[in-house]
């Protein structure tokens, strides 16, 4: 398993019109440390985790993957996953390829797509439902086709 990069938010700020989003947020995840954002709704949680996936542009402050800043590199170069609160499924695709389809995108070779759908969707309780769609699933099963989408880039 490869090494997780660290990220650091050094005063960020994001405004919307007159509407602060986020106000100088400042923070240092370690490699490998697992971070949780708790609050209310409307705090800025989900802009955060927007601003450093690449979603939205910071106002202020420098966002770091790394040592590298990463401002002005578009979401696919930052090699970050998120699972959306709302699946964000393919309805016309079934799990297998709902969880492969980032690695399609990118060319990877068929066996190497399956091994990782496989892998992941072990490790998730999914593989007998690899063929279904995702309306034939539960909620649970949905954000966890969408939590193994995101596993099996390995970002």
């Amino acid at each position: 398993m490869r090494a997780v990069a660290r990220v650091t938010l050094r005063g960020v700020s994001k405004r919307f019109g007159n509407v602060a989003a986020v106000r100088e947020l400042s923070l240092d995840v370690q490699d490998r440390e697992f971070l949780v954002l708790l609050g209310p709704s409307g705090c800025g949680k989900s802009t955060a985790l927007r601003l450093i996936a690449g979603l939205e542009t910071p106002s202020a402050g420098e966002i770091f993957i790394g040592d590298r800043p990463v401002q002005g590199l578009s979401p696919k170069d930052r090699d970050v996953a998120m699972v959306f609160q709302n699946y964000a499924l393919y309805p016309h695709m079934t799990v297998r390829d709902n969880m492969g389809f980032s690695l399609k995108l990118k060319r990877a070779p068929t066996a190497e797509i399956e091994k990782r759908v496989r892998a992941a969707s072990s490790v998730l309780g999914l593989d007998a439902l690899l063929d279904r769609l995702p309306r034939h699933l539960s909620g649970g099963q949905r954000q966890r086709v969408a939590m193994g989408r995101a596993i099996v880039r390995d970002p």
